[in-house]
């Protein structure tokens, strides 16, 4: 089992969401809580409610991203490579789950094997490599544009 699923079993219990979970591993390696970016995350959930939209790993992945390099508060500025930053990430995506038929979630969860429920959510367990594979890339694409998870950008 890849070590980074060791990481995110306790929020997968809990009931977290793929984006939710993308944006929890990021909080907790800025050593940060921010339980009401977490609660707006799972708007991305299942496919942005179950209509079919892209998998929540994609848009969460990108909201990871910017809460590094993102504009927060006036006066700020975001990082200048924020949007080649997230498309690098999307177009990864994007290439990774072509062998699925695309990115929706839909397509995903099924290339993944993930089965849904009555209610038609998805077994996050069957995502969680897919999972784990976005949190590095997420980490390649922190240290190549040379983001300090640590810093803030106030």
């Amino acid at each position: 089992m890849n070590p980074i699923l060791m990481d995110v079993l306790p929020f997968v219990r809990e009931g977290y969401c793929c984006s939710q979970l993308l944006v929890l591993l990021m909080l907790n390696a800025r050593g940060e809580e921010n339980p009401a970016l977490v609660r707006s995350q799972q708007a991305l959930c299942h496919g942005m409610g179950q209509s079919e939209g892209p998998c929540g790993l994609l848009p969460g992945g990108a909201c990871a991203l910017s809460l590094l390099a993102g504009k927060g508060a006036p006066g700020e500025e975001p990082h200048p490579m924020l949007t080649p930053l997230v498309n690098e990430y999307a177009t990864w995506f994007y290439e990774r789950t072509s062998q699925y038929g695309g990115y929706a979630c839909p397509q995903v969860a099924d290339g993944l094997g993930a089965a849904a429920d009555e209610q038609g959510v998805r077994d996050p367990v069957a995502c969680g490599e897919l999972l784990a594979e976005c949190w590095e890339k997420i980490c390649e694409l922190v240290a190549s544009y040379g983001l300090d998870v640590n810093a803030h950008l106030e």
